[in-house]
């Protein structure tokens, strides 16, 4: 499965595009990689407008990323030329092209804009881009809870919908939905070190919203 068409679309008319860190991601990488830092090779999947990179850049480690979009790719190549060579556009259920032995690998609701088959052959090239003992953090994976798992149509597996027409993800392509054991499984090849289910619920407006997401930290076993 390649490159969504319709994030390229998205990015090119310039809509989402986050320019702040995420605070979940932030605070899963101070409360487990506390080390984090000038020696540490960290490798971000999706990293759309790149709103992670000025975190990872005061932490001082040499952040990469990919993404499969070339219009945001080539943005991020004028913000921040000192890693032009560290940023690419690529697919990464595919793979990705800066080797091994990141000491991190992060994604914040990239990957789970796939199908079940393509996540699993992400976290199989994750885990194998890792070194020995390294982590793997996953924030805002879409939770089988969350209110729109039900407005999509079925795509090719249980957990995964297509063709919104409304909400958040019109217009998104292929949205994948986990509940817990769907979220095991995925990570059965690492070592589960926290799993955390985030549930929210609107009250105002009073139109029923309830969003649900996983947020995992997880690590390649040493041996």
């Amino acid at each position: 499965m390649s490159f969504s068409p319709e994030w390229e679309s998205r990015f090119a008319e310039l809509t989402h595009l986050s320019v702040w860190p995420w605070s979940d991601l932030v605070s899963l990488v101070r409360r487990h990689c506390k080390q984090l830092g000038p020696a540490s090779r960290v490798l971000e999947l999706g990293c759309g407008a790149g709103a992670n990179i000025p975190f990872f850049m005061s932490l001082g480690a040499q952040y990469h990323a990919v993404d499969g979009s070339p219009t945001v790719v080539a943005r991020l190549h004028e913000q921040f030329p000192g890693l032009r060579d560290n940023i690419a556009v690529a697919d990464f259920t595919l793979g990705q092209p800066f080797g091994r032995d990141f000491d991190l690998i992060v994604d914040r609701a990239a990957v789970t804009h796939n199908t079940t088959r393509a996540i699993a052959d992400t976290l199989a090239m994750a885990h194998t881009s890792l070194k020995p003992g390294g982590l793997f953090i996953g924030v805002d994976w879409f939770s089988t809870e969350h209110g729109d798992f039900a407005a999509g149509l079925p795509a090719e597996d249980a957990y995964t919908r297509r063709d919104f027409v409304a909400g958040p993800f019109a217009g998104l392509g292929r949205v994948h939905f986990s509940d817990e054991p769907h979220m095991r499984q995925l990570f059965s090849q690492f070592e589960l070190l926290f799993l955390e289910h985030k549930r929210l619920e609107r009250i105002v407006p009073t139109d029923g919203g309830r969003l649900a997401f996983w947020h995992v930290v997880a690590r390649r076993p040493h041996a």
